[in-house]
């Protein structure tokens, strides 16, 4: 059954009941987050969405799921790299990565240099990232 939002019960949080409550859903969407980004790779391997008449993996992300285009691109980029190098979805799950930083640091990553490049990419901003990437 799903819950609807009340805005009037957060109102009467207090302070640290809401402050916990933001980061245990913080811990639940990342989770899920992995989840999806764990299917979208799966379906994209199956090339499942020829199945529902779409050309591409963009395009049923898109037209399909309702995704962004840029929501998609992003999505379908680390799907693709975590079946290369598994321990992102465990990244993404645990915080340790985002879903900018995967795809930013996709392209540059090997069996060689994963681990090196993924414990420094660990806990970094977008920008510390781009640095990163740009070294």
């Amino acid at each position: 059954m799903e819950q609807k939002l009340n805005l009037e019960s957060l109102a009467k949080l207090s302070d640290d009941e809401l402050l916990r409550g933001l980061s245990e859903l913080l811990q639940k969407s990342r989770r899920v987050e992995s989840e999806l980004v764990a299917h979208i790779g799966e379906v994209d391997a199956r090339r499942l969405y020829a199945e529902k008449s779409s050309s591409s993996m963009f395009v049923y992300c898109v037209e399909v799921l309702n995704l962004s285009e840029a929501e998609a691109y992003l999505r379908i980029n680390v799907a693709r790299a975590a079946r290369k190098h598994t321990m992102l979805l465990e990244m993404l799950a645990d915080g340790r990565l985002h879903l900018s930083g995967i795809a930013k640091l996709a392209q540059h990553l090997t069996e060689d240099n994963r681990d090196t490049v993924l414990a420094r990419a660990s806990g970094k901003s977008k920008r510390q990232i781009d640095e990163l990437v740009a070294e």
